[in-house]
This record gives C-alpha cells, sequence and structure tokens, in this order.
C-alpha cells in the first residue's frame, strides 16, 4: 500500500497516525507540507528513520520550501514521473 501524507506532522496529526497504522511493507510518500518532516536531523526525519518504510519527497514540494539541501536518508527524494510510477505499482493507497 501506498500512504500519501500531505500535511506538516507541526499542524495535523496524519504522518502520525499514518506511522501508526501502516504496515511494515508500505511506503510513504510525503507531499505538499509534509515534506517539512523529512529535514535532516529534525525529530520527525529520525521518526521517519525509525519506522522502517521506504520514505519518499516529491522534490518540486522540497524545492518549492527551499529545502533540497535538508533532506537525506531515510527520504528519497522523487520527481513526478517516479510520483506517478508508485501510484501505479500500488493498487491500494491511502490518503491522509
Amino acid at each position: 500500500m501506498l500512504h500519501t501524507v500531505n500535511s506538516s506532522p507541526f499542524s495535523t496529526s496524519s504522518l502520525s497516525l499514518c506511522l501508526r497504522y501502516a504496515e511494515r511493507h508500505c511506503e510513504i510518500l510525503l507531499i505538499e507540507d509534509a515534506v517539512v518532516a523529512a529535514i535532516s536531523g529534525g525529530e520527525w526525519q529520525q521518526k521517519l528513520a525509525a519506522s522502517g518504510h521506504r520514505i519518499y519527497v516529491l522534490k518540486d514540494d522540497v524545492i518549492a520550501r527551499g529545502l533540497l539541501e535538508k533532506i537525506e536518508h531515510p527520504c528519497e527524494v522523487i520527481e513526478m514521473k517516479d510520483f506517478v510510477e508508485l501510484t501505479e505499482r500500488h493498487v491500494t493507497q491511502m490518503k491522509w
């Protein structure tokens, strides 16, 4: 399953709930304001790393927020075409 989170973890509990309920084999994509969770060294980046999930962030949203140089492992910065491939690969999806 692909979980897509679009709101900042500092303004909603969406990412927290996603991490709580996503099964081990699920992948998580951070878009829009949710990309701030991937800032290297931040509290949320550490939670993402500890989750064991493959985490992706949408490059356009990262660039729009001036964060490209601040995103590191475990988050993989992906292009829009990769986003499309993720949605094609996952039959089931959950938007948070």
